[in-house]
């Protein structure tokens, strides 16, 4: 008599091809997400530099109207002598805001670094250190200042290539309206940030003021 055997189920699991295929699509999807999420965190990114900017330029307000004036964006003769030509208009404004006069910012002392590495005879703030701090944005990068007196000044600022992380030199002048052919915020003062490409005047900077190719 023949007996009837149950037959097998096939063997659970992926094919060796099978799953090739699968590593195949996820390098593709990975090929278009990683660049995306790069983007994502830089517009992130560049939305908290802009939000910065707004409490930079309160906190400059709140400056000149206890002294009358904006902060300085050139070096002052009673700070002794100039230590270096690079990224000297935010330098000038930290010394300002963080002054023994002034007493010191509110603003976050995380905001602040040193790209170019160079310190004062003395100190010029708050803090022990002689280092000639700048405000830098969200890349890390130093944020130009320019008090209207300066805005056709040519200054030298020192930022990094967020891609390969070498230093970058850039010569940043106040920025023009398009329309009238004069400065923005002609009797105030202007915030630059580099951007996401770390480069001064290129179409991704950001200001402390609205431009026309926004």
């Amino acid at each position: 008599m023949n007996v009837l055997r149950p037959q097998s189920s096939p063997k659970g699991g992926f094919t060796l091809i099978e799953l090739l295929a699968v590593i195949v699509i996820l390098g593709i999807l990975l090929a278009f997400l990683i660049p995306r999420l790069g983007q994502q965190e830089d517009i992130v990114k560049a939305r908290l530099t802009q939000v910065r900017l707004q409490e930079i330029g309160a906190a400059i307000g709140a400056y000149e109207q206890d002294y009358g004036d904006w902060p300085h964006s050139s070096w002052q003769g009673e700070w002794g002598p100039v230590p270096d030509t690079m990224n000297i208009g935010v330098e000038c404004l930290v010394a300002q805001l963080w002054s023994p006069e002034a007493g010191g910012s509110l603003l976050s002392e995380d905001y602040l670094d040193n790209s170019d590495g160079d310190s004062a005879r003395k100190s010029l703030t708050t803090f022990p250190s002689r280092a000639c701090f700048e405000l830098v944005d969200q890349w890390q990068n130093p944020i130009a200042y320019f008090h209207n007196r300066d805005y056709t000044r040519e200054d030298l600022y020192l930022t990094f290539d967020p891609k390969t992380g070498e230093q970058v030199e850039s010569k940043v002048k106040g920025w023009t309206n398009s329309l009238t052919g004069g400065p923005h915020e002609p009797r105030k003062f202007q915030l630059i940030s580099a951007g996401m490409d770390g480069v001064f005047g290129t179409i991704d900077d950001l200001t402390n003021f609205r431009r026309r190719d926004e």
